[in-house]
């Protein structure tokens, strides 16, 4: 990481629907920000990332592209949206960044942990050099999860913009691109990451 700065914030902000005992979930759910680490234990630990990118057959994670599609580009615009309100200008879409987020939250989601490390240890910025995407000055990273929201991606950019350092990151005017990426368990569990990105 030669002459490069590395900005990662540490605060994992995720929300998830609180449950009765008998097990049948309440129709309210509650919402938690947790600072940074593991808020689940790993359910087993690969050996490469890309042994990782390979785990989309495990059985508990549910891709269904176009609805996540949607739902990443609804979560990128009302941030874009809550940027140009306040005078910042709009970020670009981007698809290679979008990879990097995409991953991670498939990682989450196929192997039960919440964290911006993964399961081998890397963080933002070497998941971005693993994908080949090495000319950067600045990356940073946003993570949630969520589960009984009818909207999840509204109630995840809520949640990022209650949180100050989560705030902070997405009205930071450093950033030039970003991208969302989703995975969805078969429980209703949205797992977000939004990767942000200041080329040289």
């Amino acid at each position: 990481m030669t002459n490069k700065f590395f900005l990662l914030l540490f605060l994992a902000a995720f929300s998830q629907s609180a449950f009765s005992q008998n097990g049948v979930a309440e129709k309210r759910p509650q919402a938690y920000l947790l600072s940074g680490g593991d808020t689940r234990p790993a359910l087993s630990r690969p050996r490469t990332i890309k042994t990782a990118v390979a785990a989309t057959a495990v059985e508990n994670v549910v891709y269904q592209s176009k609805k996540n599609y949607s739902l990443e580009r609804q979560a990128f615009d009302l941030i874009n949206k809550e940027r140009i309100q306040l005078g910042l200008a709009g970020l670009e879409w981007s698809d290679d960044i979008a990879e990097i987020a995409r991953t991670h939250s498939e990682n989450m989601a196929n192997y039960g942990f919440f964290s911006h490390t993964d399961l081998n240890g890397l963080m933002v910025n070497d998941r971005a050099d693993a994908l080949g995407i090495t000319k950067w000055r600045a990356i940073g990273e946003n993570i949630a999860y969520n589960r009984g929201y009818q909207n999840p991606a509204i109630s995840a950019v809520e949640k990022w913009m209650q949180s100050p350092a989560h705030r902070e990151n997405l009205l930071n005017n450093r950033w030039r691109e970003s991208a969302v990426g989703i995975a969805v368990t078969d429980d209703g569990t949205y797992y977000f990451t939004e990767v942000f990105i200041l080329r040289k």
